[in-house]
């Protein structure tokens, strides 16, 4: 199944009006998905909670159907935390090689970051999201197994950043680059091993910016 086959499987008896208000989108955005359209990372997580389904399920196939799309995700943050915010983890790794989507084996759960801190770097606290990196596409920069912390409300190109893409069905974090005849160039930082791969003019409509990566971390 397709993540719309996936999406239109849970309306059910439904109408597509009712069923999009409850997911929390409009029914026209609810229809383009189902006719094919790639969501954003924020409308992924946002359909995964209103439907209780899992958010891997949701955009991969994979995994268990049914629960939570955050685990340990808490109503309230206890006051030491103040200042804090609690930016979630998806359960979804994104391609920075092989052009796959990959299940997360580690529970998602929540990261916290300081609010002063993500104001500083121009972050939008409330469509922050943490993401794995997998594959050697982008080294140097960015390393399997990173974590990536992206700005889902950028869904646009900016400047020659890295962004988190989605498309053909793939999440991928790659460099952007805007030819003159309207397509698209995916760069990879690693050049010795990945050459450019260029999207057509034509098929760019098919290309989702989800975000920006703005800062990532890796174990040592």
């Amino acid at each position: 199944m397709t993540f719309s086959e996936r999406l239109a499987s849970l309306q059910g008896s439904k109408s597509a009006r009712s069923f999009a208000r409850s997911l929390g989108i409009s029914e026209g955005a609810y229809r383009a998905l189902v006719r094919g359209g790639s969501p954003t990372l924020d409308t992924l997580l946002s359909i995964a909670n209103s439907a209780n389904v899992s958010v891997q399920w949701l955009a991969t196939g994979e995994g268990s159907k049914s629960g939570d799309a955050l685990a340990g995700t808490a109503t309230e943050i206890p006051a030491e935390t103040s200042g804090f915010c609690m930016i979630p983890r998806l359960n979804v790794r994104v391609s920075a090689g092989g052009g796959a989507v990959v299940a997360e084996e580690d529970s998602v759960g929540l990261i916290a970051f300081r609010a002063d801190w993500l104001r500083r770097r121009g972050i939008n606290p409330d469509a922050a999201r943490a993401l794995s990196a997998k594959g050697d596409s982008m080294e140097p920069t960015i390393r399997d197994g990173d974590v990536l912390l992206v700005d889902t409300s950028i869904d646009s190109i900016r400047d020659n950043g890295i962004y988190v893409v989605v498309f053909n069905g793939f999440v991928l974090v790659k460099r952007i680059h805007v030819r003159r005849d309207g397509g698209v160039r995916l760069i990879s930082d690693n050049q010795a091993l990945y050459e450019p791969d260029d999207v057509p003019a034509a098929e760019t409509p098919s290309l989702t910016i989800a975000g920006r990566v703005m800062w990532f971390g890796r174990s040592i």
